[in-house]
């Protein structure tokens, strides 16, 4: 801890970053005493004039944590659930995701019901990817969140949530979560940090100037509407490129409108059932009896496991968490560098797909490409390779990533709170099975969609970029 002597020559030191925090943190770690953090932060400082001031954050906000699921909970598909759950992997593109939350039912809310996000709640991830932040823009009744994330809770109208949204996301907000984070395998940023962040503000003379923060928010608003539109279109044609396969075979359209009206279109009788037992669900052996109709083969006659090569021991490993897998274009975005491993991870080879057991709904499956051999991958992938000339590693990629396979997991998901698929489930999978000419028109298809796609997000990430510049540049002047 610092003595009160290292405390006298920090508060004499301009470039000390903050004396409050050497008290909480003893940090000894390069992160922690980057001198390109210290000094960005302290152009602030010296930046600071009768109408800007640095705060932290815990001045302007309340900032609290969430609550894990009770050990043991096993969260199904129920009519019944209807209680959002925020999780990390819902903090995305500035935004709390509610339609992709999990959705959790009266009597487990009942014990978690302390921990609330409501509407323009900023939510900052603070577990595995660091820093990632989002609004909750929607009106809802109650919505409780994880122990992955801080909620963040405007404390009174003078600091608008939008704005300070924005300045979480800046390079100074960035700067501090990163620099903050802690760990080895798994990076964390605790609570404390999260309330030391500084943020920079207009002031007034009373208070801090909410319609400074209104005209630099109304001067960055046009881009990123700009932004926002090409995101919008993005995202549109990722969703046209799941729908290319049933197109093209002339199955049943899967009902994207609810989970419990699935292929209802073919379904007699009642199909209204209870999904809280799901393997044994009838709607589970009616959606089998469909696809089974058409021609298939099951994916354990398609593919083989991959050779469990032993890992070689090395001075750094190339590392492939769930989190660097894009599940819009089921893709590896990025790895990360560590120095050990620290638990069971798997070989990564080129040409091998890797299918996601965690909840493989989130459609996490990608072909290695060659970029990415030899790099290791989280436990929760599991590698199998092409043993089947009847199709292409292309298509088997584009059918694994679809409705029809998607749902047919959904229903054999086993496990506690972090449900998988297992082994056997994966093998028995139904694989619709069209002509080659077809494989090769789906592939197509979905390939030109992702292209266009992908340049739709890049032009939508250069407008945001452009956005986060002009907001600093008027912040800062």
């Amino acid at each position: 801890m610092a003595t009160m002597t290292d405390k006298k020559i920090l508060e004499n030191n301009p470039l000390a970053f903050c004396v409050d925090l050497l008290q909480e943190d003893d940090r000894l770690d390069c992160a922690w005493f980057n001198p390109i953090v210290e000094n960005k932060i302290e152009s602030l400082r010296k930046r600071n004039a009768s109408d800007r001031k640095l705060v932290k954050l815990k001045i302007v906000a309340d900032v609290t944590g969430g609550k894990r699921l009770p050990k043991g909970t096993v969260v199904q598909e129920s009519e019944s659930n209807n209680i959002p759950y925020i999780r990390a992997t819902d903090v995305k593109n500035l935004k709390v995701n509610l339609s992709a939350a999990i959705k959790i039912p009266k009597e487990i809310h009942q014990i978690i019901q302390n921990y609330q996000f409501r509407k323009d709640d900023i939510a900052i991830t603070i577990v595995g990817t660091i820093g990632d932040v989002g609004i909750l823009e929607n009106d809802v009744d109650v919505c409780d969140f994880t122990e992955n994330i801080t909620r963040v809770r405007i404390k009174d109208n003078s600091v608008i949530a939008i704005f300070l949204l924005h300045y979480l996301d800046s390079e100074y907000g960035k700067l501090q979560t990163d620099r903050f984070s802690v760990g080895s395998l798994q990076y964390k940023l605790s609570l404390q940090s999260c309330r030391n962040i500084e943020i920079y503000l207009p002031i007034k003379r009373g208070g801090f100037d909410i319609k400074k923060q209104q005209f630099i928010l109304g001067s960055v608003y046009s881009i990123l509407n700009q932004s926002e539109l090409k995101r919008e279109k993005s995202i549109e044609l990722i969703k046209e490129a799941r729908f290319v396969l049933q197109n093209k075979i002339g199955l049943p359209v899967v009902s994207m409108s609810g989970d419990y009206e699935i292929y209802t279109q073919n379904l007699d009788g009642d199909y209204n059932s209870r999904l809280d037992a799901l393997f044994n669900n009838p709607l589970r052996q009616k959606l089998l009896n469909i696809l089974k109709k058409y021609p298939y083969k099951t994916l354990g006659i398609l593919v083989k496991p991959q050779n469990a090569d032993k890992i070689i021991p090395s001075d750094f490993y190339r590392l492939v968490e769930l989190e660097q897998i894009d599940e819009d274009a089921g893709r590896i975005t990025e790895v990360k560098e560590v120095p050990n491993l620290g638990s069971e991870k798997v070989l990564l080879k080129e040409n091998s797909i890797l299918i996601s057991k965690l909840q493989p709904e989130k459609g996490k499956v990608v072909i290695v490409s060659k970029e990415y051999d030899g790099c290791v991958g989280s436990s929760e992938l599991v590698p199998v390779v092409l043993n089947s000339s009847e199709v292409s590693l292309e298509y088997l990629w584009a059918v694994l990533r679809s409705d029809y396979i998607l749902k047919q997991w959904k229903y054999e998901l086993t496990g506690s709170s972090r449900m998988r698929i297992g082994p056997n489930e994966i093998k028995n999978t139904i694989i619709p099975m069209p002509e080659k000419k077809i494989q090769q028109e789906i592939v197509g298809e979905i390939n030109e969609k992702i292209i266009k796609s992908d340049v739709f997000k890049r032009e939508a990430d250069e407008l945001l970029k452009q956005a986060k510049k002009e907001f600093l540049n008027l912040l800062t002047v």
